[in-house]
């Protein structure tokens, strides 16, 4: 038997809580675990239902239709669909000559899984017609708890305050009256409903007796494990317990998983509660997992729940992911030249698919010239961002130490300078070689015979092969190859003047360079982007 809770889940503002001393328990860990296993306790449960399915096939009369009722009932917890299909399939094994209280129990089992379903209409026209029928008492129980498990989706569809409140409250109430009157005091349920009634009038202590003793002789498969949990989490909520509070919605949620109770609120308000207190993560994994298990059962009421909540939680995870990212923006150049790279290369690859889909080794080729690029200057990111650390270190200590004439001195030599651009043109020699291994080969059949250029192994780029491998790569304006390979616009000018006069047509020169390549897989990365 599964409670819908008669509580709402209220959409508070993350401050609200702020001076409480969260505490992030272990349960969540194990809480996340089990979330990620979800798929094969399903499958488990499933496996279980087809086995009975199976029975049902070679079983006729009473037989069928009782195991009909007991597969409506486990798809309830899973599948709300699915259980009305079985409750109706049940009705229609019925014959004349079975007992009229099968048709009874059968028209219950019925109108709880429209209930679930969030259809509740014909759900209260059926269990209406019941109530003033002549019934046995266990007929009658079933009857409350099926109304039970009514009035409280209908009172979390009006919420807590108002007439119609009032009405299905004490309705609700009324059912738990009736149902702890002729329940054994011995029966699981009867002592939850009343566990439950001693939280509602205050009597913390006795309900936590009664729920913890509950709780420690019941199996965490079992649903009402689940549901003394989550009154459990409520009573030390009540008490300012919060991280007991936290601990046991979490044993809740835990235990609706294993039971593939999918009508659960256990989830839902944990991870209302983690959002409240900043732990974001946890709270849109959550949100998202209670919403496609709601989503699958078609438990239309606990979706309303949910969704209620999503837009807060997911607003603020994406704040989360946004700040993140605006920590890590905007500190090297070199990142936003990767950035235009890695944009110009994905334009050039879907203009190419759309235009020829034969070109299929050229975007292979593409593809590994890009990964070598981003990964060189991803290296070069890294190593700034490390020395800039070592930096602001070398620059914490002097300051630390009062050694500030010293630092002064130090960064006024340009030995800081001078070892940057050392390491910066070593790398940028590094990725212009892996993406044109023959550049410098190219260039030579452009350059007189007598005046070619021979690097030795391991030998740095000239100056005017650097600025000319960028000319190759599009960027010709020599004030942007200034900046970036932090020359002055007039050693720039020289620098290219100088092999312009080494070429063979001085006046092409600079488009030749340009053209190297053309007919091969390497693409013009900086021109097209």
């Amino acid at each position: 038997m599964i409670l819908i809770s008669v509580g709402f889940l209220a959409c508070s503002d993350p401050t609200e809580h702020s001076s409480t001393n969260f505490i992030n328990p272990p349960e969540i860990k194990i809480l996340s675990a089990t979330i990620k296993n979800a798929n094969s306790f399903a499958s488990a449960r499933e496996k279980g239902i087809d086995s009975l399915k199976m029975i049902a096939n070679s079983q006729n009369g009473i037989e069928r239709w009782e195991t009909y009722i007991d597969i409506s009932e486990l798809y309830r917890q899973m599948n709300a669909d699915s259980a009305i299909y079985y409750a109706l399939e049940a009705q229609r094994t019925l014959s004349d000559n079975m007992p009229s209280t099968l048709n009874t129990r059968g028209l219950i089992a019925y109108a709880k899984a429209l209930s679930t379903s969030g259809l509740f209409p014909p759900a209260i026209q059926i269990l209406d017609s019941l109530s003033v029928t002549t019934i046995s008492l266990d007929t009658k129980i079933e009857l409350w708890k099926a109304q039970r498990i009514l009035y409280s989706y209908m009172l979390a569809y009006v919420g807590q305050q108002g007439a119609h409140a009032d009405i299905f409250r004490k309705k609700y109430l009324e059912c738990d009256d009736s149902l702890l009157c002729h329940l054994p005091e011995s029966d699981k349920f009867h002592k939850f409903i009343y566990s439950e009634r001693l939280v509602t009038e205050g009597r913390l202590n006795d309900a936590l007796r009664n729920l913890q003793t509950l709780i420690d002789n019941t199996p965490r498969e079992d649903n009402i494990y689940g549901m003394a949990a989550y009154q459990l989490a409520e009573v030390f909520k009540q008490k300012g317990d919060f991280k007991k509070y936290t601990q046991y919605l979490a044993l809740s949620s835990e235990s609706d998983i294993h039971a593939g109770v999918r009508e659960g609120v256990a989830l839902p308000t944990l991870a209302n509660w983690l959002y409240l207190h900043g732990d974001i993560d946890n709270a849109f994994n959550f949100i998202n997992f209670a919403l496609e298990e709601a989503n699958a059962g078609n438990v239309r009421m606990r979706t309303i729940t949910i969704v209620s909540l999503m837009p807060l939680i997911d607003q603020a995870y994406r704040n989360k992911i946004n700040t993140s990212k605006d920590t890590i923006i905007g500190y090297l150049i070199v990142a936003v030249i990767l950035f235009l790279i890695t944009a110009g290369l994905s334009g050039w690859l879907i203009r190419t698919i759309h235009r020829n889909h034969s070109n299929e080794r050229r975007l292979a080729a593409s593809s590994k010239i890009l990964e070598a690029y981003i990964g060189n200057f991803i290296g070069l990111c890294s190593n700034y961002a490390t020395r800039l650390d070592q930096m602001a270190k070398l620059v914490t200590r002097k300051i630390a130490s009062g050694q500030t004439d010293e630092l002064q001195k130090l960064v006024g030599s340009g030995r800081f300078s001078e070892e940057d651009n050392e390491e910066f043109y070593s790398l940028i020699d590094k990725a212009i070689l892996d993406i044109f291994p023959d550049f410098v080969d190219s260039i030579n059949t452009l350059l007189q015979p007598d005046k070619r250029i021979a690097l030795k192994p391991g030998e740095s780029l000239s100056p005017e092969l650097r600025i000319y491998a960028f000319v190759r790569l599009g960027v010709d304006q020599g004030g942007k190859i200034a900046q970036i390979l932090q020359y002055s616009v007039n050693t720039v000018y020289a620098y290219r003047n100088r092999m312009r006069n080494r070429a063979i047509n001085r006046e092409t020169f600079d488009v030749d360079v340009k053209n190297l390549g053309r007919n091969d897989n390497t693409p013009n990365f900086l021109a097209e982007g």
